[in-house]
């Protein structure tokens, strides 16, 4: 059942990119937050990401010329350096993770495309249908 809803949330966001031109910070994103739902503090943690990768791109920007498949690459370690970063300081006082280990760089990979409030805005709405899909087949 969950590879068939990771399916069903890939064809909303492919068919939600067709209609408004708009991408949800990666086909997958929206499906994995769905999924996470039940879990505010880890969606939470997984933006917290975002944003620090987000702010470390824009720094390093300045610095290095980065863009493609060494850009993206550089977002999935920086994601995972932060997220152990964060959790070896012990910032959170219970063990928090982020959603998946590519979804944040996925996101940040469409907010540097298109902007925070188009990606945001097309990623909420995809994730509540995603949401309103799982309610459907009763996984939420």
């Amino acid at each position: 059942m969950y590879s068939e809803i990771v399916i069903v949330g890939i064809l909303i966001a492919i068919i939600y990119s067709e209609i408004s031109g708009y991408s949800t910070g990666g086909m997958v994103a929206p499906v994995y937050l769905a999924l996470n739902l039940k879990d505010p503090w880890r969606i939470a943690f997984s933006f917290l990401v975002v944003l620090l990768v987000w702010g470390a791109d824009k720094l390093i920007g300045r610095f290095l010329i980065l863009y493609g498949r060494r850009l993206f690459a550089i977002n999935v370690v920086l994601s995972l350096a932060i997220s152990a970063l964060i959790g070896a300081i012990g910032v959170f006082p219970f063990g928090i993770r982020m959603i998946g280990y590519i979804v944040p760089a996925l996101i940040v990979r469409d907010i540097e495309r298109q902007g925070i409030v188009k990606t945001g805005l097309s990623l909420g709405i995809v994730t509540a249908l995603c949401a309103l899909a799982l309610l459907w087949v009763g996984m939420l």
